[in-house]
């Protein structure tokens, strides 16, 4: 099995997107992959690579493509007001109508995962979406989680920025009836579900004690795999 360079087709107000995904030819169940802060990255890129081998149809599209500044205003914009032009929340349906297209998957059948910036814009463009995975990211406003699907976070505790984002999620999601899967790792830092290297970020933003965590991070991926199993099951 291949992974492929695609171009998602501009639709619906998003432009043409670059983007990696991998299918498997039995695939059932797919996902939409959101990169970090730092784009499109090898690690991303691995994150695919991961859910194909567990047997899941999945892409991940570069939303910086069309410009860093662009887009972290668009998105952070819309989390803060639930409100915004939604280019973004459009590039990431894109990724989804291709994938359901590509492997016949029914649209209820596919999640959305991000991490840190990715891990608020899935919070944020949840809305309709099988299950949605947010991993150490901010937390949008109520307002603009409204609809969004059910939710599995999973943040580091040694993580000083991001670690107390489960508690805010909680408690804004409890102000629309929903209670999302919420896992604290204790021996864990930013960044702990993929294996990028960051030393420039490690020194520039301290406290996020970004590193290598792989016990935390299989145990994270495990928790994430059960919760898309339990949420797109097969009908």
């Amino acid at each position: 099995m291949r992974g492929m360079e695609i171009t998602l087709e501009a639709r619906d107000g998003a432009p043409a997107t670059p983007a990696f995904a991998m299918i498997p030819p039995d695939a059932k169940r797919g996902v939409v992959i959101v990169h970090e802060i730092f784009g499109r990255q090898p690690e991303i890129d691995r994150v695919v690579e991961r859910f194909a081998k567990n047997g899941y149809a999945a892409v991940a599209p570069d939303l910086f493509h069309r410009g860093r500044f662009a887009c972290l205003y668009d998105v952070f914009r819309t989390m803060k007001t639930g409100h915004g032009p939604g280019v973004a929340i459009a590039q990431g349906r894109n990724a989804r109508a291709w994938l359901c297209e590509k492997a016949a998957i029914p649209v209820e059948r596919v999640g959305l995962i991000g991490f840190c910036f990715g891990g608020g814009y899935a919070l944020m463009a949840g809305a309709g979406w099988g299950a949605v995975s947010t991993n150490y990211g901010l937390i949008p406003s109520v307002e603009a989680m409204r609809g969004v699907g059910p939710v599995i976070g999973c943040y580091g505790a040694k993580d000083k920025q991001f670690r107390g984002m489960g508690e805010v999620l909680k408690k804004r999601l409890a102000k629309l009836g929903q209670t999302p899967e919420v896992h604290m790792f204790e021996d864990a830092g930013h960044s702990f579900l993929t294996d990028g290297q960051y030393p420039v970020a490690g020194k520039l933003w301290r406290g996020l004690n970004v590193g290598d965590y792989p016990e935390a991070r299989e145990e994270g991926w495990r928790r994430i795999f059960a919760f898309f199993e339990q949420h797109l099951a097969l009908a």
